[in-house]
C-alpha cells in the first residue's frame, strides 16, 4: 500500500483555520494549477510521522519494514495503519484478525462518543477514519471466508450505519453473504439498496444465486443469471480459474464494469458463498452452458 495520494493534502487542510468559506475557497483557488507533489512543507506530527513509516514499511523487506512498525508504535501507539499492516503479514485467520482487532479497539476509543454521534454516516469522508474502517472491512471478510457468516454481517451492517454512502463497496460484499443465512427478508431489504444498480454484475449475480437458493432451478433464477452473464461474462471464466486447485488469490485495487479484474473482486468475496450453497457452481456452469 502507498501513501495515498491526497494524505498530504488533507494534512495541509486541516492546518488552516479558516474564518469562512470565502477564506477557503481563496486558499483552495491558491493551489490551482499545483500539482499534490508540489504542496508546501510541512512540520509533520509524531502520529503523521507514524502514518508515513507505515506507508513506507509495504515497499520494504520484511526486515526494514518490521524496523519501520516498532518506529512508527514508538511514535504514536495508537497507529491504527500499523496494525493494518502488521495484519497483512499474518498466515493465518486468527493472527489476521488478532493484529485487527487491535486497529479496531482503537479506533473505537477514538471515534466513539460525540466524535460518532457528530459523524456518524459519513466517516469516509473523513480520511482520519478511513484507517479503522479498513479493518472492519477486512475482519468481515475474513468471518466470511472461514464460515462466521453472521459475524461479517454484523459488522457490514454496523459499516453501512458508519458510512450510508459507502465507499468501500460493502453492500456487494453484505448482499453476498447474506445469500448464505436463512434470512431472506434480510437480503430483500439491502437488494433494495441497491434496487438502481443496473450496471454492476455482482449485484445482478447476487440476485441469481439469492434466487436459486429460494426457488431452485427457476425460469426466474436462470433469467437472473442471464442477465448477470451480459454484465460480464468474465465472471464465469475467472469461477474456472479459481476452481483450479493452483489458483491465487488477486489483489486489484481498481476496475472498470465489465471486465476481467471486475470479475476477480466479484469471487474474491463471493466464492465462499456459492461453495456453501449446495450445488450451485454446477448450475451456473450448466446454466451458462444452455445460453452460449
Amino acid at each position: 500500500m502507498q501513501k495515498p495520494l491526497m494524505t498530504d493534502f488533507h494534512r495541509l487542510l486541516a492546518r488552516q483555520k479558516f474564518k469562512d468559506e470565502k477564506e477557503m475557497k481563496a486558499f483552495l483557488d491558491n493551489l490551482t494549477g499545483k500539482s499534490l507533489y508540489d504542496l508546501p512543507e510541512m512540520e509533520l506530527s509524531p502520529q503523521e510521522k507514524a502514518q508515513d513509516l507505515v506507508y513506507e514499511a509495504f515497499q520494504l523487506t520484511p526486515a526494514k519494514a518490521k524496523k519501520n512498525i516498532e518506529k512508527a508504535l514508538a511514535l504514536d501507539a495508537n497507529c491504527i495503519e500499523a496494525y493494518e499492516f502488521l495484519a497483512s503479514r499474518q498466515k493465518t485467520p486468527e493472527k489476521i484478525i488478532e493484529m485487527l482487532d487491535q486497529g479496531i479497539a482503537i479506533g473505537r476509543e477514538m471515534f466513539g462518543g460525540k466524535f460518532l454521534k457528530k459523524n456518524k454516516g459519513k466517516f469516509w469522508g473523513i480520511h482520519e477514519t478511513r484507517p479503522f474502517m479498513r479493518c472492519l472491512f477486512q475482519k468481515a471478510d475474513i468471518f466470511v471466508v472461514i464460515g462466521k457468516i453472521a459475524e461479517g454481517v454484523e459488522i457490514m451492517e454496523e459499516m453501512l450505519k458508519l458510512n450510508d454512502g459507502d465507499n468501500q463497496g460493502v453492500r456487494f460484499s453484505l448482499l453476498s453473504a447474506l445469500i448464505v443465512l436463512n434470512e431472506p427478508d434480510k437480503f430483500r431489504k439491502y437488494n433494495k439498496m441497491v434496487a438502481d444498480d443496473n450496471v454492476s454484475a455482482s449485484v445482478f449475480y447476487s440476485r441469481a444465486l439469492f434466487a436459486y437458493k429460494t426457488e431452485g432451478d427457476s425460469a426466474n433464477a436462470r433469467k437472473l443469471l442471464e442477465k448477470a452473464f451480459e454484465k460480464n461474462p468474465n465472471v464465469v471464466q475467472k469461477l474456472l480459474d479459481i476452481l483450479d486447485e493452483n489458483y491465487k488469490f488477486k489483489n486489484v485495487e481498481h476496475y472498470s464494469l465489465g471486465s476481467p479484474e471486475e470479475a476477480i473482486v466479484y469471487w474474491n468475496y463471493a466464492i465462499f458463498t456459492w461453495k456453501r450453497i449446495e450445488g450451485a457452481i454446477e448450475w451456473l456452469l450448466r446454466t451458462i452452458r444452455q445460453i452460449l
